[in-house]
């Protein structure tokens, strides 16, 4: 039994060393009115029964070794979610490279970084509209991003400054995981020890 913990703590070690090497960082949508692409994370607030959307089945990663920026969002009933007021006009994301982050999510308007709206794989249907594609973002625009002080922007006709919106925050990886997991086992392998 003494031999176990250190063994597990070895193949747990060479799982964490292995993740950390990946170039891959997650994110989820959130914002003030919670997670997703919700029209109370809008600045200001869209007017009365905004659609709602989320992330796709591929989610949203930053392929840190290209700059690449996955993201597959979608809206409307079709996907699961409330169906947009109109015909979704424009799909941005903004981004604060500079700007302090702000204290709660939807306080700040920024500039945009990506039309993502302009991917050939853009659906603008208000009932099951989406957007999945691989955009490039900059050396300067990576800090707020990873920061949390990048959104993605839904902008309908009735919503011209945007319906709904959710702020690109970063998933903590299997990694931070494996990492509980190495020092809990090396506790265990050292209380075995002293035992």
């Amino acid at each position: 039994m003494n031999r176990i913990a250190p063994v597990l703590s070895a193949v747990l070690l060479l799982f964490f060393i292995g993740a950390v090497q990946a170039d891959i960082i997650f994110f989820k949508v959130t914002g003030n009115e919670g997670d997703g692409l919700l029209g109370g994370n809008v600045n200001p607030t869209a007017p009365t029964n905004p659609g709602s959307g989320g992330i796709g089945s591929t989610g949203i990663f930053l392929d840190t070794d290209t700059n690449t920026l996955h993201i597959d969002i979608e809206w409307g009933s079709g996907n699961g979610y409330t169906d947009m007021t109109d015909v979704v006009t424009m799909v941005h994301l903004h981004g604060m490279t500079a700007d302090p982050a702000p204290q709660s999510f939807n306080q700040v308007n920024s500039n945009i970084l990506i039309n993502v709206g302009n991917s050939l794989n853009f659906d603008n249907s208000a009932s099951s509209g989406g957007v999945i594609d691989d955009f490039f973002i900059g050396n300067p625009d990576i800090p707020g991003l990873l920061e949390g002080r990048t959104y993605l922007n839904i902008h309908t006709a009735a919503n011209s400054g945007g319906e709904i919106r959710g702020y690109l925050v970063v998933v903590p990886e299997p990694a931070s995981m494996a990492v509980c997991l190495v020092v809990v086992g090396l506790m265990i392998a050292r209380r075995q020890r002293t035992a």
